[in-house]
């Protein structure tokens, strides 16, 4: 089954939500698990945060596989396992954002699902924008300068209205 949540590469395996910003956060600096898991809950304002149950079998899965690696020590008083991006990780990560239009296209179809389910709880305004993300995704390449400019003008307009 495929989900949603998932991402992969062309030539990789699949990898959850979880584990793809675990790539993306270590990818920036270094970080103990309890660092990403507070770095979760403030992005998502509280509304997720993983398990320590969750977490931390990941981190071990993802040192396995040669995708992250624990961090040198640094002096301090207290002990905390801090893990960074390995060149394999970098390379994982790298191929799977390389699909970031697919993926894009795949959380609009959630996107589709939720409002299916629940109805369109935001403004419509948000609606439009959602559309527009979608459009923008699929715009050929060779249309992407001319929606950009269009983009602009009405970001110049909606200053206006504000």
């Amino acid at each position: 089954m495929t989900s949603l949540l998932q991402f992969a590469s062309k030539s990789g395996r699949t990898r959850s939500l979880l584990a793809l910003y675990v790539l993306h956060s270590l990818d920036k600096n270094e970080k103990s698990g309890y660092d990403i898991l507070r770095e979760i809950e403030k992005l998502t304002d509280g509304a997720w945060v993983p398990s320590k149950g969750t977490l931390y079998p990941l981190l071990r899965q993802l040192e396995t596989e040669g995708l992250i690696a624990p961090a040198p020590e640094k002096g301090g008083t207290r002990a905390r396992t801090g893990f960074m991006l390995t060149r394999t990780g970098r390379d994982t990560l790298k191929r799977i954002r390389a699909l970031s239009k697919e993926h894009h296209r795949k959380m609009d179809q959630y996107r589709h699902l939720i409002t299916a389910i629940f109805g369109d709880c935001h403004s419509p305004e948000m609606g439009v924008l959602f559309e527009i993300r979608t459009l923008l995704n699929e715009m050929p390449e060779e249309k992407e300068q001319e929606s950009l400019k269009i983009l602009r003008r009405c970001r110049d307009d909606l200053k206006k209205v504000t």
